[in-house]
């Protein structure tokens, strides 16, 4: 799945913040946290697509308030793509991404945990924002052991595209948020998916998803420049409405070349629709399988070559 390949975010020169005052963080753990997320429903999460293509509910856990927890699927915009780095276009832990937030389905909600509201109204420029995350705390960090948080501003769309280019950032769906002091408090390697929040009424909600940063411009962590996170408001009916009737596609088994054509395996949950395709790998054949749902969409290659 994808997270094991693109940057994921969390937080350098980051201050802690008390679980008490964050009791709809959520992290998403294999043998420890790869991305983080937000209940936004008592049985919903909102993280970022590329946390959770392609993976269903044996692939990782859920976990919040510290417990694990059920889930029955994910669904995310159809038209999430990845966008190559200009500085380094085949390394996929450079990339970015666009329409890049997903919704997990918990089996059951949850209860004694609030959930986070989505602003109503987005950010303006300069508005103070908190990134909130547990990933590395720095280059060659580990994840940290508590939620912190970045204190940082909304930098103007025009400066934020003029910084990435238009290749990489549309103002209509990516939000970009800087720490202006000297502390460059900003998001890091463990942590994408986590909420980018705003005061509405004294209360914080959620305006963005992190997503990605410097590392499209073959920058390391703390190195700036500004982090740049999917905005929640163009995305509200997917966040908001029913799930689809089909949750987004992932594989049981293993896609494989044979002599005859393309082995696809098994997959969840039906109704999918395939397509194939072939490409050489070292000089040799291998094929590929796109699944797609309402849900969502997946790419899986073969595991051999012929």
């Amino acid at each position: 799945m994808l997270a094991t390949t693109l940057a994921v975010a969390a937080v350098f020169h980051g201050t802690p913040v008390p679980p008490a005052e964050a009791p709809w963080f959520v992290s998403l753990t294999t043998r420890g946290p790869f991305c983080g997320g937000a209940l936004i429903a008592p049985d919903r999460v909102l993280t970022a697509a590329h946390c959770v293509q392609g993976a269903g509910p044996d692939d990782f856990h859920v976990r919040v308030g510290g417990r694990h927890r059920e889930f029955r699927g994910t669904y995310f915009p159809t038209g999430y793509r990845v966008i190559p780095s200009p500085v380094e276009p085949l390394n996929p832990s450079a990339s970015g991404t666009a329409n890049d937030l997903a919704v997990i389905v918990l089996r059951r909600p949850v209860t004694g945990a609030t959930s986070l509201p989505i602003a109503a109204t987005p950010p303006g420029d300069g508005e103070t924002t908190l990134t909130v995350g547990r990933g590395a705390t720095g280059p060659q960090q580990g994840a940290s052991s508590v939620l912190l948080g970045a204190t940082q501003q909304v930098v103007p769309s025009a400066a934020c595209q003029a910084t990435y280019g238009p290749d990489l950032h549309d103002p209509a769906l990516h939000l970009c948020t800087q720490d202006p002091t000297p502390n460059g408090a900003q998001a890091c390697a463990g942590d994408s998916g986590s909420p980018v929040l705003v005061r509405r009424d004294g209360v914080l909600q959620v305006a963005g998803v992190v997503t990605w940063g410097g590392e499209t411009q073959g920058k390391a962590c703390g190195e700036g420049p500004a982090d740049v996170s999917e905005r929640v408001l163009a995305h509200q009916a997917l966040l908001t409405g029913p799930p689809p009737a089909r949750l987004a596609p992932y594989s049981t088994g293993r896609v494989a070349i044979t002599p005859t054509g393309c082995r696809r395996g098994a997959w969840r949950p039906a109704g999918i629709r395939f397509r194939t395709s072939y490409i050489r790998r070292g000089g040799r054949r291998a094929c590929v399988i796109t699944a797609r749902t309402a849900g969502g969409w997946t790419r899986v290659e073969s595991y051999n070559v012929r």
